[in-house]
């Protein structure tokens, strides 16, 4: 956290009252709060189905700011950090209020759906391992952080990520990352609410396909990987301009056509070498004295060109 004079608070390079931020510091605040009187908040505002369908409506959405109470806050970490990095990519596209109905719907859809899975489950005897409980308690936000992950998905499709050791192509995270919890259900205790996941991720996609045309990212560059996948959308985006050879080199041409004229102005050979000797490169590899052409494009763009110069002038 810093400020510069004059300027607002900030916090990992955004003000403080940036979304990124607020969401941020909303989930550790609470989290301290967990360290102190962790049962009563789970009791009160996890997600736990009996207790929503007995009235604790809110719990649909409050369990989102809940994390594991341990040693190592891993739970907490990995979501916000998680959080903060999509969130990076996907506001320049959506803007900040976009952003945040996301975050937040993302988060309440994925509450619903562990209640109707849960009241699903207990229809069909309560004993179906890929349906949530009744009485299971869920938390955090990473319901929230799968429907950005969704979308992400949408608008990088091409991007690789980083899940469980695999690159996984980010059009395909969210599927591989449920395929992966489902089978920790089937096959041992992960302790994943892979419901909770699965509704963050389909509510995201479902609020993408309702305001899409208010969030095409006009303007975007196309980079390697980052292809809108849309192909009636394809037309809307320009290709990143690639710069020309001259464009790469025109700060060292203008850079050596300054010594150049400075050497032609002065006679005084000592201050010309003096003027050289500050200028040098270490370890250039210069060419031989034979190709040394102030005429040359090659020479001219040079960055060696103060250490073949100086030899010049020495000889």
């Amino acid at each position: 956290m810093s400020r510069n004079r004059g300027q607002s608070l900030t916090l990992f390079g955004n003000p403080i009252s940036h979304p990124l931020n607020i969401i941020l510091i909303i989930n550790c605040a609470i989290f301290l709060l967990q360290n102190f009187a962790n049962q009563q908040l789970i009791y009160r505002f996890a997600l736990i189905p009996e207790f929503v369908v007995s009235g604790a409506v809110w719990q649909v959405f409050t369990y989102g700011f809940l994390h594991a109470v341990d040693l190592i806050p891993f739970h907490l970490l990995v979501n916000m950090y998680g959080m903060y990095m999509l969130g990076t990519h996907i506001i320049p596209i959506i803007g900040k209020t976009k952003f945040t109905i996301f975050y937040f719907l993302s988060q309440l859809g994925a509450g619903i759906f562990v209640v109707g899975s849960a009241y699903l489950n207990q229809i069909l005897g309560g004993e179906i391992p890929i349906l949530e409980s009744m009485m299971t308690p869920t938390i955090g936000a990473s319901g929230a952080l799968f429907g950005l992950l969704a979308l992400f998905g949408v608008f990088y499709p091409n991007t690789e990520l980083l899940l469980f050791v695999f690159p996984v192509r980010a059009k395909n995270a969210v599927w591989f990352s449920l395929l992966i919890g489902y089978l920790f259900s089937l096959f041992g205790n992960g302790g994943i609410s892979n419901t909770c996941h699965l509704g963050g991720a389909v509510t995201g996609l479902l609020l993408y396909q309702i305001l899409k045309k208010q969030i095409r990212p006009n303007g975007l560059q196309v980079l390697p990987g980052f292809e809108w996948e849309d192909p009636k959308q394809n037309k809307n985006l320009k290709p990143a301009k690639q710069p020309s050879v001259e464009d790469l080199f025109v700060d060292q041409k203008k850079y050596n056509e300054t010594i150049l004229s400075f050497i032609q102005s002065e006679d005084n050979t000592s201050k010309i070498e003096s003027y050289l000797l500050e200028k040098q490169v270490q370890n250039a590899n210069i060419c031989p004295p034979s190709t040394y052409n102030t005429q040359d494009p090659i020479c001219l763009r040079c960055e060696w060109l103060p250490n073949c110069a100086l030899r010049k002038t020495k000889e």
